[in-house]
């Protein structure tokens, strides 16, 4: 993870539950890694060596790049309270409107259908919200980091 992203976030956690410096994208973990692969595919000469493999001559190698490139731009996340994750999040905005730092606080959280665009996920972080219900914003961040 990217120190420098880490600190940025790791004190904020969505209302969804996510904790931000768990996150790979909110703690650098995924522009980290594209950077490291870029890295690893040039230093070991793979575009090189790879159409002598089997499939190895099928890839695109300058789109490989792009992605990668791409990914180590703006793979991150400067977390909710800072303007990042989706702009029209619909659990932040129902959050928002009721006054609640964290779904947690709210007792429609396990009908809540706010959540299920995250689908497996959403619920997930229901899961865990609801095992971590009673709890400050700053605790709960302080368990889910100690806990990834």
């Amino acid at each position: 993870m990217k120190e420098g992203d880490f600190n940025q976030v790791k004190d904020q956690a969505g209302p969804c539950g996510i904790a931000c410096g768990a996150c790979v994208l909110g703690n650098g973990t995924i522009a980290e890694t594209a950077e490291k692969t870029k890295e690893h595919i040039t230093g070991y000469g793979i575009k090189e060596w790879a159409p002598a493999t089997p499939g190895g001559g099928d890839l695109n190698w300058a789109e490989t790049e792009r992605t990668l490139d791409w990914m180590i731009q703006n793979a991150n996340c400067a977390g909710c309270e800072r303007g990042g994750g989706p702009p029209d999040c619909a659990i932040r905005t129902c959050s928002g409107d009721k006054g609640f730092e964290l779904c947690s606080q709210c007792d429609g959280l396990d009908d809540c259908s706010e959540f299920d665009w995250l689908q497996d996920y959403g619920k997930t972080l229901k899961g865990i919200l609801r095992d971590n219900r009673g709890l400050s914003k700053e605790e709960y961040v302080e368990r889910q980091l100690a806990n990834s």
